[in-house]
């Protein structure tokens, strides 16, 4: 199989080479582990940092309502600004990654179907590959729409599938690897906790509510996962493998496996002396954070340089103005404040000290894709909608007790859904969930188009239109495919 990838005829034709090489090249476990690995390399995309590395973050964080200002592309990146065409790179990166890991997907299962191995261990590794393809297509079919549909059965171009045909084929996927996946060595490991919850993500983004709200309880049910006590702590490299975690792009802190490239991105240049500064936070959505809220000890302000720097006789420090933790600054003789007009977020610090680690590199912090906290608001969104607020609450007041905030009591169901959007907003931001969560409540384009209002003042982005609620097919996929360019 090519994994260069050019377009989808490249990338889900499962090319055999020979006879030969199906039945005899793989024979043992250790062939069939190498196999499914090569899968799980496939989720890093098809060029440095590309899809599970880092933009496929970017693209699911930047046009919404809590994204800052791109300190590398202030005011001109085309994710934030709604401006991108489909020759935009990192929509191609998703879809290019996205398709990579399909077509190893189904080589794998090909590949496992013929080996004489252990049936039981084929079929763990079977259940894999179905897991991590369904993966896949929940990511295709949420953020395009109607896309290729593929599961090695056919060859050549072909046209674009519904959208629900998608989505009822990652359902088949998450369902096949649940009924033979256990609990998993490590969360970088696909479960059966994993696959029954990003089937009930499934749901939940289809507006399934019944069966969302079922598949949550179901992972509840296994008893294999729990909040972290401390938020602020699940973020520590320490914990990565905390049961909370349930799956995780893993990031290696040795120097010379595959790492992320989150905190790169996410921490600024005067928070790290290094960072790109790429992913950070809206000033207005930082100050709806309670003060007492533990999440916001995970966001940058009123911090020292990280080169600790000095203007003069001064520190220069960080802060946003209008927040509390300004007002001690300025009145501090020793200290020169520089205004953010963007809030870090430090979360993939790893809780490492940014004076000792000053090379983001290897931290060790994963890319996260699902943990504990999403499958209580899962339900509990799932539960509102079916009309029990009681339980529903119950299950948000879980999340909030734990970062230290009151819990929420007599809400409707309307004021229970502009709630849950709201703490999925501070207990998920910059996880790569947002856009999802908006387009999924209806709101994408009028909380999207309020926050630009905001930070750019006086601009018109009445261009914003239902055009952008998924993302193009890229161009290069309509050149190379008939079946598309022909109206498929």
């Amino acid at each position: 199989m090519a994994m260069s990838t050019i377009s989808c005829e490249e990338q889900l034709q499962e090319t055999v080479y020979s006879e030969l090489l199906i039945n005899t090249a793989y024979e043992t476990e250790d062939d069939a582990e190498a196999l499914i690995l090569s899968v799980y390399a496939a989720m890093r995309g098809t060029d440095w940092g590309a899809y599970y590395e880092y933009d496929y973050m970017m693209l699911s964080e930047s046009g919404t309502d809590t994204y800052g200002i791109d300190a590398w592309n202030p005011g001109t990146q085309e994710i934030e600004m709604g401006t991108w065409d489909n020759n935009y790179s990192f929509i191609n990166n998703l879809w290019d990654g996205a398709y990579k890991v399909i077509g190893a997907a189904n080589l794998t299962i090909q590949i496992l179907e013929g080996m004489p191995i252990d049936e039981g261990v084929k079929a763990g590794y079977v259940a894999e590959a179905k897991f991590l393809r369904g993966l896949a297509y929940y990511d295709l079919a949420f953020n395009f729409g109607d896309v290729i549909l593929n599961v090695g059965d056919a060859e050549g171009n072909l046209p674009l599938s519904p959208q629900s045909e998608v989505i009822a084929q990652a359902v088949a996927d998450f369902t096949a690897a649940a009924g033979t996946l256990g609990p998993a060595s490590n969360p970088g490991r696909a479960s059966k906790g994993a696959a029954l919850g990003l089937r009930a993500k499934t749901h939940l983004n289809a507006k399934n509510w019944t069966e969302a709200a079922a598949d949550a309880q179901e992972v509840m049910g296994l008893g294999d996962y729990a909040l972290m006590p401390n938020v602020v702590e699940l973020w520590d490299v320490g914990n990565k493998t905390a049961n909370e975690w349930i799956f995780a792009v893993m990031s290696a802190e040795d120097g010379t496996g595959a790492l992320s490239q989150l905190p790169w991105f996410s921490l600024s240049l005067g928070y790290m002396n290094g960072g790109w500064g790429r992913l950070t936070i809206a000033p207005d959505f930082y100050k709806t954070f309670d003060v007492d809220d533990d999440r916001r000890d995970l966001l940058g302000n009123g911090y020292q340089h990280g080169g600790q720097s000095m203007s003069g006789d001064q520190f220069n420090y960080y802060a946003l103005p209008g927040t509390p933790e300004y007002i001690p600054l300025a009145a501090d003789p020793t200290v020169s404040i520089i205004d953010l007009n963007s809030v870090t977020v430090t979360k993939y610090m790893g809780g490492k000290d940014r004076f000792v680690y000053p090379n983001a590199s290897y931290l060790g912090v994963n890319y996260p894709v699902l943990r504990y906290a999403d499958i209580l608001m899962t339900r509990a969104e799932a539960l509102n909608e079916g009309n029990d607020q009681g339980g529903a609450m119950a299950l948000v007041n879980e999340v909030r007790a734990r970062s230290n905030m009151p819990p929420l009591a007599g809400l409707d169901q309307s004021a229970l859904r502009d709630a849950i959007l709201d703490e999925r907003a501070k207990e998920f931001f910059m996880e790569g969930h947002r856009r999802l969560d908006l387009i999924r409540s209806g709101k994408l384009l009028e909380l999207w188009r309020t926050n630009l209002e905001a930070k750019y003042p006086g601009e018109n982005f009445g261009y914003l239109n239902e055009s952008k609620i998924f993302f193009s097919i890229p161009q290069k996929e309509i050149d190379a495919n008939d079946m598309i360019s022909a109206g498929g």
